[in-house]
């Protein structure tokens, strides 16, 4: 897979174009704080020159306007009626 990354820096800013679109970021080599194209917020941690870096993204409000689907097809199961053991083998009425 080919992917392509344009990163624009100005001083302690960087810009990045990607397919996916625009991100932003601030910080010091080693240490960031940015939005991602898809408007995540994230920091970023990682040993300068080696390529070794951790993303920790922060959470986000769940979407409250999803609802689950609802399957029409399921039958509701009813509750099974379970016997006293007793009963079953007739020992009291």
């Amino acid at each position: 897979m080919i992917r392509f990354r344009k990163i624009f820096n100005f001083g302690r800013f960087r810009t990045s174009l990607s397919k996916s679109g625009m991100g932003f970021s601030w910080g010091i080599p080693g240490l960031r704080f940015g939005v991602s194209p898809n408007g995540r917020k994230y920091f970023s941690i990682g040993i300068p020159g080696t390529g070794l870096y951790m993303i920790k993204y922060f959470d986000v409000t769940p979407n409250t306007n999803y609802q689950k689907p609802i399957n029409t097809n399921q039958k509701k199961s009813q509750p099974k009626k379970v016997e006293q053991w007793w009963k079953q083998k007739n020992l009291i009425d």
